[in-house]
């Protein structure tokens, strides 16, 4: 256990002299959270409604619409332009009269949004915020993970491996020490700043900080061993980082971290349903209407099960080059 904390210090203080690399962590953290936010908002209104009358109390505002306030009623070319979803008339006394050139079921949803808000379910089709944070945080935390495992790549390159190798400590002792660095480095400040924004800006980030506490480890140790294994596999730096990007862009897209719609069938679906962020995101997608986790054994069985596959395989690749000594 010694020697596992001796190297990650060493790895420490190697990476502390990089402050740049550090604050790229902070800067991705900040830009993924920022997207998640501005397009959970941006796409989650129902709809935009004029209000008529005495203005629109707190209590009165229908969730999920906007609504602007106007002394007059607009014309009806405002509805068909689009500028309005409906027109809603306060009439007094918790009646509203609503003008609308969409279908009934639509006049009727904001007629219930307004009188009866409880019983509003939220629209299936949209994620939520939560997902919305995750989804965007997931190609981010895979490509943070290969900047910090970069230090198994210049140990390879500059000697230090072998002679760590032939030493007493071994490969497996190298190896936890390098996963622990890359997970403790990317989780870390990726959790204080969900935190952070949390705490000091009050924004709705879908989870508890203790949810989120749990949830990014999952993606967090996948990209672990994502980097650990592709990194094993390929020698040269400058051949693996353009070829990991490459592979955690396209998979990403892929599996809908950006909100895109995935395939629904045929062999796209298949192949997509392979991809563990697609997985990972169905598990936060359901945890997120409420739904027990033990619905969802099987997407969590599959990521960490595929996280220690790629780890195991990257350990037999790295074992199987230093027996044909290759370093």
């Amino acid at each position: 256990m010694r020697t596992i904390i001796d190297l990650y210090m060493n790895n420490f203080r190697r990476m502390w002299s990089r402050k740049g690399v550090l604050l790229l962590v902070l800067l991705f953290s900040m830009l993924a959270l920022s997207l998640a936010v501005y397009f959970t908002a941006k796409f989650e209104v129902r709809g935009h409604l004029a209000w008529i009358g005495n203005g629109a109390p707190e209590a009165a505002r229908p969730q999920g619409f906007q609504v602007t306030v106007l002394q007059e009623a607009p014309r009806k070319s405002a509805l068909v332009r689009g500028q309005y979803d409906a027109i809603v008339h306060d009439e007094g006394n918790g009646q509203y009269r609503i003008e609308t050139f969409k279908s009934e079921e639509f006049r009727q949803l904001v007629l219930q949004a307004i009188q009866h808000p409880e019983q509003v379910h939220p629209d299936p089709s949209k994620r939520g915020v939560g997902t919305n944070v995750t989804g965007f945080l997931l190609m981010f935390l895979m490509l943070e993970g290969l900047l910090f495992m970069n230090l198994f790549t210049e140990d390879k390159e500059n000697g230090t491996f072998k002679r760590v190798i032939v030493s007493s400590v071994g490969i497996g002792r190298y190896m936890a020490a390098q996963a622990l660095f890359t997970f403790s480095f990317v989780y870390v400040p990726t959790y204080v700043t969900i935190a952070v924004i949390k705490l000091a800006f009050g924004l709705d980030i879908g989870f508890s900080l203790a949810a989120y506490a749990g949830l990014l480890a999952v993606p967090v140790a996948l990209g672990t061993a994502f980097a650990w294994f592709l990194l094993a596999c390929i020698e040269k730096l400058d051949n693996a980082m353009p070829m990991a990007s490459t592979i955690i862009l396209l998979t990403s897209l892929l599996s809908g971290s950006f909100g895109s719609k995935t395939a629904e069938y045929g062999v796209m679906y298949w192949i997509t349903g392979l991809l563990p962020q697609k997985r990972f995101l169905e598990l936060v997608s359901g945890l997120e209407r409420n739904e027990e986790i033990s619905v969802y054994v099987g997407q969590l069985g599959y990521v960490l099960g595929l996280t220690l596959i790629l780890l195991l395989a990257g350990f037999a690749v790295v074992r199987r080059r230093v027996r044909e000594g290759c370093y």
